[in-house]
């Protein structure tokens, strides 16, 4: 079992995504957090057999994501690296929102 981390870039796409159901709906935001704490355990233990993500190759790292989904079904993707003891998460994206490069994330030096 690997501690999950999150990038500064990480944190802010959370408190966005948040923020932005929380307009629409209270109730709403608070089980897309949920959901995203069930999937970030998840992660803690499955990380390794997550699939790449669509960006990965174009960026040119091992980037890795996770899909998770709420009760209303919205996809959402937690796009992380694994490193020798951590996984790191470097971005949160929600349906729609377009592929991310280099340029978009903290990597690791």
């Amino acid at each position: 079992m690997l501690p999950v981390r999150f990038s500064q870039r990480a944190k802010r796409d959370v408190r966005e995504i948040q923020s932005w159901i929380r307009g629409r709906s209270s109730e709403g935001a608070t089980k897309w957090l949920a959901a995203l704490e069930q999937a970030i355990g998840q992660l803690s233990v499955s990380a390794a057999s997550c699939p790449a993500a669509p960006e990965a190759d174009e960026i040119g790292v091992d980037l890795k994501q996770r899909l998770f989904k709420t009760r209303r079904g919205n996809s959402y993707r937690l796009l992380f690296i694994i490193t020798s003891d951590t996984v790191q998460i470097l971005a949160v994206r929600g349906s729609g929102q377009d592929l991310l490069n280099d340029k978009d994330l903290d990597l690791p030096e």
